[in-house]
């Protein structure tokens, strides 16, 4: 799975076309940072709290609160326990770790859940680390879409398990996100990209521009 391909299934007359037409979805997330008994941190839970809209829109297409009162029977809570648990091979999931400037190896993601709160769809995973970090290392926490196609923010700063870590959240600026992504659409047309078709497939990479971080540091670091 990835976000835009699921979005696009339940969406395709809902919202405006083109390539200026971004973000489509807005997710809050809260991450976690568990480390184990050797103060390495070992893995990060991770929720999404999908926007009102993309909420709405994936209950409807999945058929399930016809009384509309935002309240799911158990059968219909089981129904959406892997809503958007099928991720594509390569798929990084929008998070991202990094080390004294090189990227943290994270395993695929295990343990999803999913609530369905105050009209808002709620999923929940964990991904483990490729291999356990040391604590002792100043870690840079993030997680964007850099094709912008999602908007996502950190509302509040991670819980930390395990460790006596300092989490300092220091938000983004999504207005210079938005201006990277129609920099990088305006060059893209630029380059002969002409039909409504084309650009509506058209995809371009602003990286972490404009994205909120998450300055990790523990106890006993340097």
């Amino acid at each position: 799975m990835t976000l835009r391909p699921t979005l696009a299934a339940v969406t395709m007359a809902a919202l405006p076309s083109g390539a200026l037409a971004h973000p489509h979805v807005f997710i809050d997330a809260a991450l976690s940072l568990v480390y184990d008994d050797q103060g390495r941190l070992s893995e990060v839970a991770v929720e999404w709290e999908y926007d009102d809209f993309y909420s709405f829109l994936i209950i409807e297409d999945m058929g399930l609160d016809p009384d509309g009162d935002g309240v799911l029977t158990p059968e219909e809570q089981a129904a959406i326990q892997d809503f958007d648990a099928d991720w594509e091979e390569g798929f990084d999931g929008r998070l991202y770790l990094g080390v004294e400037g090189r990227r943290v190896a994270l395993q695929a993601p295990r343990d999803f859940g999913a609530d369905y709160r105050d009209g808002r769809l709620v999923s929940r995973h964990v991904r483990p680390l490729a291999a356990p970090l040391d604590g002792a290392l100043p870690l840079l926490v993030q997680v964007y879409d850099p094709e912008f196609y999602v908007q996502f923010a950190i509302p509040d700063t991670p819980v930390i398990q395990g460790a006596d870590c300092a989490a300092d959240l220091r938000p983004g600026d999504p207005f210079a996100s938005a201006d990277a992504y129609a920099r990088a659409v305006a060059d893209a047309l630029d380059s002969g990209i002409a039909t409504e078709a084309e650009q509506e497939m058209l995809v371009v990479d602003i990286g972490s521009i404009g994205a909120d971080a998450v300055h990790v540091q523990c106890e006993g670091a340097p």
